[in-house]
């Protein structure tokens, strides 16, 4: 991390943070998503990105909205970008919101890094977006991704069978969700000077 352009941690856990989009990040966004392996854990198979399509993504991401949050991944202890994480289709009425993450460092995956970013995206929708519900998909290929977001407190919700061809197998699209009342929030309010810590 640069001391001249310093990365200003936003909501901090025991290995990760969350930070704001930064320009200089896009050409690695590039460099995660030419992993065909990646992209297909996203739903995009057979994807790969451009420069062009990432600055049209960074452009549209980095400005935070109602509908729509997204941060960097960092880890704390080295302060590198390992990837993103959103919670989108955020709905204020029903009180409800989608969450989507990539690792897309490789090297950084099945460390716990996943599971704790799931788990205080999920605490921070619920604490500061007053959110109550908060669901994610994944594809049945994709059990790394099922065992963290159980590990993150997800349970599932429903499943669409075969959903999801890929080679000559298919694939089901499991639905899980989290709600409010299944997290502790004491660490978010701990971020608030005041706020209820019980």
């Amino acid at each position: 991390m640069s001391s001249e352009n310093p990365v200003y941690p936003v909501v901090t856990g025991q290995q990760i943070y969350f930070a704001t989009l930064r320009h200089e990040h896009v050409p690695l966004y590039v460099r995660w998503f030419s992993d065909l392996g990646m992209t297909a854990n996203l739903g995009a198979i057979g994807f790969a990105a451009t420069l062009e399509d990432e600055e049209a993504w960074y452009q549209q991401a980095s400005k935070q909205n109602a509908e729509r949050i997204t941060f960097a991944i960092h880890i704390k202890e080295t302060h590198q970008p390992i990837g993103n994480i959103s919670l989108f289709e955020i709905n204020h009425r029903r009180q409800s919101a989608a969450l989507g993450i990539l690792i897309g460092e490789s090297s950084q995956r099945s460390k716990g890094y996943g599971t704790e970013a799931v788990r205080l995206m999920a605490e921070y929708g619920f604490f500061f977006l007053n959110l109550y519900n908060i669901k994610l998909w994944y594809y049945g290929y994709n059990t790394r991704a099922g065992r963290a977001y159980e590990r993150a407190g997800f349970r599932e919700a429903g499943r669409v069978r075969g959903a999801i061809p890929l080679g000559n197998q298919r694939y089901d699209e499991i639905l899980m969700d989290i709600v409010r009342d299944d997290v502790d929030l004491r660490t978010m309010s701990m971020l608030v000077p005041g706020a209820n810590h019980g």
